[in-house]
This record gives C-alpha cells, structure tokens and sequence, in this order.
C-alpha cells in the first residue's frame, strides 16, 4: 500500500483549461457509504455482497486491505465485494492503514461490538482541522465499553453493552456509525440523539436492517434495537456517489459547459442544486438521471454549510470554484470544520482573489484566472483545484494526485469523456 501510495503521489495531472464539457458521466459508488458497509458486513454470520463498490479508490483498497489485516474474510470480485467476519482478531492491525483513513476508527464498534478486545493506533484521513473522536468514546463508554487512551492508541474492551440514550454535542458522520455497530447487540435500545443522518447514514441503517439489525434513521435521530445476532447473508447495491455527482456538475457550471449524469437524482443533493440554481446552473431530472446545462453568466452565492439536508462540509471546496466563475462577491462559511480552508492557497496560485475570515472564505469571482503549478492539499481541495483547473486559460498541473483518487474513481478518464483535455504526468 505504501509504495502505491508513493507511485500516486508522484504522479502529476496536467489540465488545458478551457474546454467546454459535454456529453455524460457515469457515477462510481460512493465512498463515504462503503467504507463503513465495508465494516458492518464482518458483523453477520453468513456472508454479505456489496455490489457497486468503487474498488479503485484509494480508500476503499486501505479499508478492505485492512479488514483482511484484521482476519475479516474478503472475496473481491471487479465491483462485487463479499465479506464476513473469518477469524477476526485485533492482534495485526497495520498503522499504515489506520493512519491513512478515518474509518478505521470503525473497528472499535465492530469489535465491541462482537464482544472482543481492541486496540488501535491514532486514524487519519483528510487534514481538514482538528477531528477528534471524543464522541466516539463517549458513546461506547455509555453502551458500557472500557476504554482507555495512550500515546500508543485506543485500547478498549466489553463483555457486555447495555443500551442507553446518547446525545452529541454536534452530529458526528463516523461516530454515528460507530455506536450503531456497538449497539446492534447490546441490550436493550440504544437512541442517538443530534446523530447524523446525512444518506450515506440512512443506506448504512437500510444495510444493517436487511441483514437482521433493528435501525431507524431519520431527522438526526437514530434508534438501535438490539438483537441477539446480526445474520447477514445479503446482497446490497451501493448507493452512488452523490458528492461526485455534485463535482461534476459544478465543472459542468464553471466551464459554460452541459452533461446528463446518469442513474442520479436530486433526492439526497437538493440543498446543493438549490445554490447551483441560485448561480445561474440549471439542474433538471428525467428517467433517473441528471441534466447540467450552463451557458450564461454565473451570479454570486452566500453558502453555510450545515448537517444534512444543508450542504455537507465536504463540498464547500467544491463550491468556493464555483463562485470563482460567479460575477461579484461570494461567501463560503463552514459551520462543521473551521480549519478548512487550506486549499485556499493553491487557489489563489490561479490568480483568484479569495480572502478568509475565521470560517468564512470571501471570494471576488469573475475574475479572468491563469493555468498555475498547484498541489491537492485533501481530498475535496483536490477537487477544488481540478475544477479551477478546467476554468483557466493555459495549462495546469496538480501534484499530490492519490489525494483526489482517494475519492474520485477515473476521474481524469471521465473528465475526458465529456471534453476537457487532462492526462496524468511522471513529471
């Protein structure tokens, strides 16, 4: 895994802005929802398919590479992934796995969950600010965990979880799915009140329930009734990546540009259509999929990120390059991670005029930007920079690239498909 990584981030995209974008998009399946599926399938007792697995993302190769690391049996066939616990066992965990996303931290409610010890060293992913996992542990602790951490990691263990009613201070994604995994065997009902419910949750609930669980997801309330076995031996689709179809169309947006994003709808994405609407991109659906059109000038935007149904944070990169092609001032305010906007400065390598306040980016848009070197700091800034990449005139180049491949499947494939001119470099 490390000398992939080192191969990816060696590489290099190079953009000739410019080109309009046209034609259609196929969505892989979403990250954020299979990551922590990927997980919940080594809970049952029989085994589980997942199907539409973005199996070439970074990400998804860590955690399944992971999970195997753990003892989890793990078939992988194209898009097509079964998994069941196997001989799970905490003794081999790789750091450089758990250091390389944040949905390791998954393991702890999977193993707690299965009554087994754990330990774990400190997780990674995206550097987007201080992500702590105080509620994570909090919440186990109240099901009745022990836990304990050391400089060395988490440590922690239970032979029997109760129950309990548990309230986050803010609605936690990752923590969210870690207390269901512990308490879909616990005693009792579990409700986790202010959760997060954002879709990738909700399909996580619609899993764990078909494979014998009892979730109710909904309106930022979770309920767990605890079962004596979760017997698994499901096949479930992945739902499509919802945040790459909004990358998609807000490169559509800024290039002037007009694609059909296909078996997509607007039912998870609306507060997201609502600011593309409000910019001047049209949005419409017919048969399951999605049309983008864009051939006026764009107007300026106020975004607030918030919890879902508002606009995930993930997406406020994404939106910032949009408002660059937006005449006038725009604001971008990230009410989630504060710390968020490191990206910026690779942006203004374009010649944009951003400025940013505390948790707030103001960006004087309109303006004509120039190809420029640049690197993808995250993920979403990875995104960012492509995206402000296909506006320019002249060429770009983006290294630290396994930073977007970590969630974009084909990307520089796709973004060819429908007419931009963009290839990876050894340069």
């Amino acid at each position: 895994m490390q000398d992939t990584t080192k191969r990816m981030a060696e590489s290099v995209i190079v953009i000739e802005g410019g080109k309009r974008l046209e034609g259609e998009v196929a969505l892989a399946g979403a990250k954020n929802a299979t990551l922590p599926m990927l997980v919940a399938a080594c809970l049952g007792q029989e085994p589980t398919t997942l199907t539409n697995v973005p199996a070439g993302l970074h990400d998804v190769k860590v955690m399944l590479d992971l999970l195997q690391a753990v003892g989890a049996d793990v078939d992988i066939q194209g898009r097509t992934v079964t998994l069941s616990k196997g001989s799970l066992n905490s003794e081999h965990i790789p750091i450089d796995c758990v250091a390389t996303i944040r949905s390791s931290l998954l393991l702890l409610g999977l193993f707690l969950g299965l009554g087994m010890d754990i330990s774990i060293p400190d997780s990674g992913g995206c550097d987007i600010g201080e992500r702590k996992c105080d509620l994570h542990l909090m919440g186990l602790k109240r099901l009745g965990a022990d836990i304990k951490e050391t400089s060395d990691g988490i440590h922690a263990s239970a032979r029997k979880l109760t129950g309990d009613n548990i309230e986050f201070y803010l609605p936690s994604t990752t923590g969210t799915q870690n207390i269901i995994l512990a308490a879909l065997q616990a005693d009792g009902e579990t409700v986790i009140k202010n959760a997060n419910t954002r879709p990738e949750n909700m399909e996580f609930a619609k899993l764990l329930n078909a494979m014998g669980g009892k979730v109710e997801a909904r309106n930022r309330i979770v309920k767990v009734e605890g079962v004596k076995q979760i017997r698994g031996g499901v096949t479930f689709e992945i739902m499509n990546g919802w945040d790459e179809a909004v990358t998609y169309m807000v490169a559509a947006g800024v290039t002037g540009g007009e694609i059909m994003i296909r078996e997509m709808t607007t039912e998870y994405i609306k507060s997201d259509v609502k600011y593309l609407r409000e910019s001047g991109v049209e949005v419409f659906e017919w048969g399951h999929n999605l049309y983008v059109k864009s051939n006026t000038p764009l107007k300026r935007f106020d975004l607030f990120t918030a919890p879902y149904p508002g606009v995930n944070s993930d997406m406020q990169p994404i939106f910032t390059s949009l408002a660059l092609a937006a005449l006038g001032e725009s604001t971008i305010t990230d009410m989630r991670f504060t710390d968020r906007f490191r990206y910026i400065e690779e942006l203004k390598k374009f010649n944009a005029d951003i400025n940013v306040y505390g948790n707030c980016a103001v960006i004087n848009g309109g303006r004509k930007l120039s190809g420029a070197k640049v690197r993808a700091t995250d993920l979403r800034g990875g995104a960012a920079v492509v995206i402000c990449g296909l506006q320019t005139e002249g060429e770009s180049q983006i290294s630290n690239t396994y930073q977007i491949e970590r969630g974009y499947e084909d990307v520089v494939a796709n973004l060819n498909r429908v007419g931009a001119t963009i290839c990876y470099s050894n340069r």
